[in-house]
């Protein structure tokens, strides 16, 4: 644990050390040209966050309760501490860090639909999708379940970027502490 902070600390710092007009310039253009479709898309991965990681666990609880599979129980237990664990670090650093959300710091350069109150660094939608996304690769071990549950967890960490959120370093950083 000690070497994964310590690692996306020193992964902060060289990525934070020149690059905030690339930050904001890579952000501008993921933005910029909007469509109603895709924003509505880009919505609904966003808010799946809400639902997928917690269900994940509960389902996988209930499942492992009624088939008597134990690995399965121990697996909803481990998910849940994932989670918990990821949590509490990524918002543990945005207490930290207090990086504004790119549209306090540049506004009237961003398209959003609506304000977070939360502060930017790291994404925490992107931390619980990566999490979730791992516990179920790595319990499960099958193509099929690695390459959809990571393409969502793409598609949410994409869509903070595309709705203006958060800057593509809070997004690499979430992916980091997810996973």
């Amino acid at each position: 644990m000690i070497r994964i902070i310590s690692s996306s600390l020193l992964i902060m710092l060289c990525v934070f050390a020149n690059a905030q007009n690339r930050d904001i310039d890579l952000l501008r253009n993921i933005n910029k040209n909007r469509s109603s479709t895709a924003t509505r898309i880009f919505t609904l991965a966003s808010n799946s966050v809400y639902i997928i990681p917690f269900a994940y666990p509960a389902i996988t609880f209930a499942v492992g309760k009624i088939t008597k599979s134990s690995p399965l129980v121990q697996e909803s237990f481990f998910s849940a501490a994932s989670l918990a664990t990821a949590g509490l670090l990524s918002y543990s650093i945005k207490i930290i860090v207090k990086r504004p959300r790119p549209y306090i710091t540049y506004p009237n350069q961003l398209i959003i639909d609506k304000a977070s109150t939360t502060y930017s660094f790291p994404s925490g939608h992107t931390t619980f999708a990566f999490c979730t996304a791992s516990s179920m690769a790595l319990y499960y071990k099958k193509w099929y379940v690695a390459v959809p549950v990571y393409a969502w967890a793409g598609s949410v960490a994409f869509s903070r970027m595309y709705l203006g959120k958060h800057y593509p370093t809070d997004v690499i950083v979430g992916i980091i502490l997810g996973t």
